[in-house]
């Protein structure tokens, strides 16, 4: 071993030891404290539908099985994420409003240790290592820890772990793989992946063993037989949730539905952030990698090009090329070189003191940054939320039932329980045909007297800009009841006014 991989493992040339301390607490802990500072997680759309559920989870002592808070109470549904919902709403009772902007912090600084793993920053790639976290932080600074953000987690883990297996040709610890997608599936839909992966790594390791028939040492050491019984545990482990197999026809369900093409998660990128540039230069560099090295690596290969296929199919799942390019510049650039078990565990040990640092920085961040009054935090969050409409709603009694636009529904299941939502972001809920309408509605393609929860709604919540609210405003039987900068709410003496012409014809001009 050379004097530059001493026994410090992760803290190598160009600088002094202290210096690379800083700079890893600074990687582990930054974006947990800027979180602190502007709470982006309290504008978040979606954790408080999470958060609801998560309490009823606890209140009641079982999993949900119709359409909660919703006016399709009576529709079947299932609470895929039924065991991170119940930690948010566990955090909740302890720390009151202030849990969520914690649990992001904490989320930021496990998405910054994960990336830097991933990246080779075990290896001795330290400069490498720093720089793809960052550049994977800052891709996926929207995520949290709620459904993909989850998932993103998990699957980078398990990346390093079948990495780590194919280089050892220990594929024994894939055993250890089964816990973890236990609690992967009860979290999130997207453990799904975590199978593609392990199907991928079995597909490889028969190519190898049976295709490519290996050297006489390699095929002994080739490990599919232990890997078939690997796989086999994984796969069953994702069974062991309330809903068995349901979990997998959801997820394709979701993934398919043509509901899709009207939600923006679910389309292509359209380049008109940086974060969509940079993507696309990060899966450049991982393609230009490959090519430098020859790479013909039988699992890293496919499952970057399927990473980044799916990506740039839906912009839901850009999660994924930003783990894949950077296990694959990760590993490339590092490649050939097989760390032993003791080695590996003396790389960890100079990280137990930044990571330490970085936990006490994070929760002082918390304690002193984070505002711990509800309405202070209320007040931040009607920055981006309709906080001052539902009060309005809920002061002046409002008649329901509500409509709602469906970007809001989440934070009405938490915020205004006193009015069944007409929609919101739970996929599995509502028909492909009623998304569809709805969206088809909201966009003034289609008459709104043609979709049964609008009609019918006594009161409607609506972003105050968009082309729905400008439209309702002039038809007869509708009257502004309160208006800000950011919502409006329309009172719909329904059933006595004739609707306008162009809403007839489902037009609308602006």
């Amino acid at each position: 071993m050379s004097n530059e991989e001493n026994s410090n493992g992760v803290f190598r040339p160009f600088g002094s030891r202290l210096s690379r301390v800083g700079i890893v607490v600074l990687l582990f802990s930054l974006a947990a404290m800027v979180e602190a500072v502007q709470l982006a997680s309290l504008r978040n759309y979606d954790v408080w539908e999470h958060l609801r559920t998560g309490s009823w989870i606890l209140a009641n002592q079982t999993w949900p099985t119709a359409g909660l808070f919703s006016q399709a109470a009576n529709s079947p549904w299932r609470d895929f994420n039924w065991l991170g919902d119940a930690a948010i709403a566990l955090s909740y009772r302890i720390l009151g409003l202030s849990a969520v902007p914690a649990l992001w912090m904490v989320y930021r600084s496990m998405l910054a240790a994960v990336t830097f793993c991933l990246a080779g920053g075990l290896r001795g790639r330290f400069w490498l290592a720093v720089g793809l976290s960052a550049v994977a932080q800052y891709l996926l600074l929207g995520f949290g820890p709620i459904a993909g953000g989850n998932s993103a987690i998990f699957f980078a883990v398990e990346l390093c772990v079948l990495l780590e297996a194919r280089r050892t040709r220990r594929f024994r610890a894939l055993f250890w793989l089964a816990p973890m997608l236990v609690l992967w599936a009860n979290i999130d839909l997207g453990f799904v992946y975590g199978i593609g992966l392990l199907a991928v790594l079995l597909a490889a390791l028969g190519v190898e063993k049976f295709v490519v028939k290996d050297d006489a040492e390699t095929a002994e050491k080739n490990g599919f037989e232990t890997a078939v019984r690997a796989v086999g545990a994984g796969v069953l482990a994702t069974f062991l949730t309330p809903y068995g197999y349901h979990s997998y026809s959801t997820f394709f369900a979701v993934q398919t539905s043509p509901a899709n093409r009207y939600i923006f998660e679910y389309t292509a990128m359209t380049f008109h952030q940086p974060q969509d540039y940079l993507l696309l230069l990060l899966t450049m560099a991982a393609f230009l990698a490959l090519g430098l090295r020859r790479s013909r690596d039988l699992f890293l290969i496919p499952v970057f090009v399927l990473c980044t296929a799916l990506s740039f199919y839906a912009q839901h799942d850009n999660w994924l090329a930003v783990l894949g390019a950077v296990a694959v510049i990760g590993s490339t650039v590092s490649a050939g070189s097989v760390i032993r078990r003791e080695e590996l565990q003396g790389r960890l040990r100079p990280l137990v003191l930044p990571a330490a640092v970085s936990l006490v920085l994070v929760v002082v961040s918390y304690g002193l940054v984070v505002p711990h009054d509800r309405s202070a935090l209320l007040t931040r969050m009607a920055e981006n939320l309709p906080v001052h409409a539902c009060d309005h709603i809920r002061q002046q009694q409002l008649p329901a039932p509500l409509f709602n636009t469906q970007t809001w529904g989440s934070f009405l299941i938490w915020y205004l329980p006193e009015y069944p939502v007409a929609v919101d972001a739970r996929r599995a809920l509502y028909p492909d045909n009623w998304e569809t309408d709805y969206f088809r509605v909201m966009k003034v393609l289609a008459p709104y007297q043609e979709f049964a929860p609008m009609m019918q709604a006594r009161t409607l919540l609506l972003y105050r800009q968009s082309v729905m609210a400008d439209a309702l405003r002039s038809v007869a039987g509708f009257r502004v009841a309160y208006e800000d900068n950011l919502a409006v709410v329309l009172v719909h003496d329904n059933g006595t006014g004739a609707s306008s012409p162009e809403l007839r014809n489902g037009t609308a001009s602006n």
